[in-house]
């Protein structure tokens, strides 16, 4: 890369020997380091050094230094001229009347990303504006490690590289290296591939020599360039030399990246003849168990944290390295992720089992609200209603879910969205309806005196259906764009992939669902500790000839355990070597649960009839 001191050093070095140093600037020459220093305002240092190269202090931040309109063939009699815009964070100076106007940016966030937002203007339409993209990351490279910062920035590098590709000349090839990166701007000529060539193929532009052996290959459709004017049918190829600013929630590339890119972005989607790209692995020992290598993209259309997907990509490892084919073009690297815990004969298996028990609930669930409904008695107990509330919980849950592939295949995103959310709420009243029945339990049995509590049924009502309506609501209008919470998404498990809808967001995921979940799940489990305790200490209080067997109060406690919902709790132990075992009880038990609520049911009022009958005759 031609680095841009002469605008700085050469201009300063002539005014100082026409004019000498202006007021405000001490400048200073180190011969043994060779080192030039430059001094504005007492708290701005300029530093060129042959062993550091160029750098920037504005007290104790680094800066960014940027000077433009550089011309020798002036009369050197004038001033210089110091106007200070900003003090906190810009300062702009000129010399000798615009000899040399420059620019001192401080490397904070704001300041940095409106600079580099204004890159992408009219006036920038040269290849020097990439140059001085280039700069900007290695004079502030220490906000690199923040993502807002690498996200501006990827977006201002793209549009430089498609000034690059308007202005190059309409030669077969041109390269331009910088350092940094390396682009190869090759003119599509039809006429050149024969009827059955269907793909250019297109070496990515080596950095440096050493490089060689590891240069990403590409073969780009040629279908593509036939809706295209004959003049734009340009695609680019751009290698570089770090992927670190690629690099956001800790993914490890194991190979060269590139870009692939054409002038007209439009057709750069949806590629009928997929873009095909062969990677080399440059570090081989790198590679851990459960791990694999993957060809992914970088998504520069991402409306969460997921930058990098694999959605349209294929991967296949043969002896010359990583061949990669997607049906977009973007930039591409090959990925060491972590590999399924499952396999796919474990994942259909599950899946069956899945389907069979929550079909089971779903009819089991309808059939108590419809039995509750139509033989409703006002004597009946508060658990009665509770338990029917949980079913019908429980009901929305699993008639989403069954529902959710199918309408996913449809690929209708507003009702993909509709069932996301409806699954979603289903999900949270479940839960909440588990903690009411513990609080109820607790009530019942612990507590027992002065438990009475005005429309206490309503009053559950509220929270069990209210509390999960304003999480999802919040969830839904939070932002412009609901679907950036709710969408599609597409789930692969070895060579079968299958949509869902569901959460995009995965941090909303995480950070909702599971503290939502774990919460009630430590508090259910608390008062079924403290409920089987008292369980098993009333049976000391029994006469002998009535005192309940204790495989009836075993059963009894893995009734309650299903009831409060302390099987889902299973997710929790789904790791190392008892992962498989406990993601087949948790398929079982959790997509059995309605029906066995349905069972607990039957059997409490089947006893609450027999000791209303057993209270008449006496």
């Amino acid at each position: 890369m031609i680095r841009r001191r002469l605008p700085i050093i050469a201009v300063f070095l002539l005014v100082v020997l026409v004019k000498g140093v202006p007021p405000d600037i001490t400048m200073t020459f180190n011969k043994t380091v060779s080192e030039m220093s430059m001094k504005l305002f007492n708290d701005i240092t300029i530093i060129d050094s042959m062993k550091n190269g160029f750098t920037c202090r504005w007290g104790n931040d680094s800066c960014y230094v940027e000077c433009a309109n550089a011309t020798f063939s002036i009369n050197f009699t004038e001033n210089a001229n110091l106007n200070k815009k900003n003090i906190s964070a810009l300062v702009a100076f000129n010399i000798t009347a615009g000899l040399l106007e420059c620019e001192i940016t401080k490397c904070l966030i704001d300041p940095f990303i409106s600079l580099l937002k204004t890159k992408t203007g009219p006036r920038h339409q040269e290849v020097r504006d990439l140059k001085t993209a280039l700069n900007m990351k290695n004079m502030c490279c220490h906000l690199f490690n923040i993502s807002e910062v690498k996200r501006a920035y990827i977006g201002v590098e793209l549009n430089l590289i498609k000034v690059i590709m308007q202005i190059s000349s309409d030669g077969e090839e041109l390269i331009f290296n910088l350092t940094d990166l390396a682009v190869k701007v090759t003119k599509a000529n039809l006429s050149s591939l024969s009827r059955t060539e269907k793909y250019m193929h297109i070496r990515a532009p080596l950095l440096s020599y050493e490089d060689i052996d590891c240069t990403p290959e590409t073969w780009i459709p040629s279908k593509i360039f036939e809706k295209i004017p004959e003049e734009k049918r340009k695609v680019a190829v751009v290698s570089y030399r770090s992927p670190d600013h690629f690099v956001f929630n800790r993914e490890r590339p194991q190979s060269m990246l590139i870009r692939v890119e054409l002038l007209e972005e439009e057709y750069t989607q949806n590629l009928e003849d997929p873009l095909m790209m062969m990677f080399q692995i440059l570090n081989s020992s790198a590679h851990q168990a459960n791990h694999a290598l993957e060809c992914q993209f970088y998504d520069e259309q991402a409306r969460s944290n997921n930058d990098w997907s694999k959605q349209g990509c294929k991967t296949t490892k043969n002896e010359s390295g990583i061949f990669c084919t997607c049906d977009h073009m973007t930039p591409f690297t090959v990925l060491l992720v972590p590999t399924d815990s499952i396999d796919l004969a474990s994942w259909e298996i599950q899946s069956i089992i899945s389907y069979v028990g929550c079909s089971l609930s779903a009819f089991f669930t309808a059939a108590a609200i419809l039995t509750h409904v139509i033989l409703r008695s006002p004597t009946q107990d508060h658990s009665a209603s509770i338990h029917v509330s949980l079913s019908a919980a429980l009901f929305l849950l699993n008639i989403s879910f069954l529902m959710n592939e199918w309408l996913a295949n449809m690929r209708i995103m507003p009702l993909c969205m509709f069932i996301s959310v409806f699954m979603h709420y289903g999900l949270l009243c479940s839960f909440t309806w588990m903690a009411i029945e513990a609080l109820h339990l607790y009530l019942l049995i612990v507590r027992v005196l002065n438990i009475y509590i005005r429309s206490y049924v309503a009053k559950l009502a509220v929270v069990g259906w209210g509390v999960p309506a304003v999480v999802v609501g919040i969830a839904f209008a939070v932002r412009s764009e609901p679907n950036l919470f709710y969408g599609l998404e597409v789930i692969t498990v070895g060579n079968s992939t299958s949509a869902l809808c569901w959460i995009t967001e995965p941090r909303y995921f995480y950070g909702l669902n599971l503290s939502y979940f774990a919460l009630i799940f430590l508090f259910n489990n608390s008062i079924l500790l403290t409920v089987s305790i008292r369980i098993f200490q009333m049976r000391r209080f029994e006469k002998k000839d009535s005192m309940t067997m204790p495989w009836k109060q075993a059963c009894m406690v893995l009734g309650l355990t299903c009831l409060l919902g302390s099987t889902w709790g299973l997710a929790f132990l789904s790791y190392g070597a008892l992962s498989v075992p406990m993601q087949y009880l948790f398929c079982i038990f959790n997509s059995l649960q309605g029906f066995l609520i349905f069972l607990w049911i039957c059997r409490t009022s089947r006893k609450a009839k027999r000791e209303a009958v057993s209270r008449t005759t006496s």
